[in-house]
Order: structure tokens, then sequence, then C-alpha cells
């Protein structure tokens, strides 16, 4: 029996880079280093092993044009295809309350993957998410504020304060792709 493939957002993080540009091994090590994409690990112990299992099911291809000196990766039809159907995933409540760096590195590669009335929809959902959260989290703060330890309170209202401004980024990137739209 052929073993399920689980693919994760490092995974996804290599297909959105090397759809942008092909890129060796090296070259997406470095990405992880030099980049806001610093929370991935450019350890040649993660970076390697993923290119790896990407390979092996088909979803990047590796090769070397006569003038290059390296070989580099290529995102595949199956690839490119696993990151649009990873890109259009409906956003969920959890995954504003526990992965909200995936949904800003989707929105990240979506620019010439998605059609802009897609990313439209992407972040309507995201802020309506976003709203229920936090509206959860005050209720919480609500309830419960005054009996938390002092710092517990003042981080809890750190997180709040956060996914206030992403609500906030998310209202203005909506109106500024809008704007741009009607150019």
């Amino acid at each position: 029996m052929k073993k399920a493939f689980k693919i994760t957002s490092l995974d996804y993080a290599i297909l959105g880079l090397i759809h942008q540009e092909p890129l060796s091994g090296y070259g997406i090590r470095k990405q992880f280093e030099t980049t806001a994409l610093g929370n991935y690990s450019s350890s040649p112990g993660a970076v390697y092993p993923a290119l790896n299992r990407l390979q092996k099911f088909n979803l990047v291809t590796k090769s070397r044009l006569p003038e290059q000196k390296k070989e580099k990766f290529h995102c595949t039809s199956l690839g490119l295809n696993t990151l649009k159907e990873w890109l259009l995933l409906p956003v969920e409540i959890t995954d504003v309350a526990k992965r909200n760096d995936e949904l800003l590195l989707k929105f990240a590669f979506m620019h010439k993957l998605l059609h802009k009335n897609q990313v439209l929809e992407f972040l309507q959902s995201f802020k309506i998410q976003l709203q229920l959260y936090i509206a959860e989290l005050k209720e919480f703060h609500k309830r419960e504020g005054a009996h938390l330890p002092l710092h517990g309170r003042l981080a809890f209202e750190h997180g709040l304060a956060s996914y206030s401004a992403t609500l906030t980024w998310c209202k203005s990137t909506i109106s500024t792709i809008r704007n741009h739209q009607k150019k």
C-alpha cells in the first residue's frame, strides 16, 4: 500500500518560491535566511529532504541549462496545481487562530497564480474570520481579563492588538486591490 504524502507548510513555501523563479537548493536556503521566510529552517537537514519528497511525488523537477553551474528546481504541472489548490482552500477560524503566518504566506504567492477576484475572495474570507475571532477574544477578555495575572493579561492584550492590526491590514489591502483593479 502506498503511503499518503502530507504536504507541509515548508513544502508549500518551497513550491511558491520555485514557481516564482527556479532555484537551486542553496538558493532556496538563502531565501529562507535573508527574507521574511526566516521562520522556515534554512538548514540543509530541512530543505533537502523536503525537496526530495517533492521530487518523489512529482511536484518539482530539477534541471540545468547549459549556461548554469547548478541544477535548479522547477514546479511541475502537478506541483503548480497542488500549490493553487492550497491557495484556494477556504479560510477557517482555526487558520486565523493558529496559522496566521501561513495565511500571509498564501497571500504572498497568489500574485500571478490567482485571478484578482479569487484574491479578493480570500481576503474577504480572511477578514470575516478575523472579525469572528477578535469578537471571541474580546468576549473572553471582558469575561476573564480581570482574573488573569497582570503579565498574562498584557500578553493577551498584545495578541488582541496584533489580530486587530491584521484586520486593519486586511481591510486596507482589499481596498488597495479593488482600486488597483479599476486602473
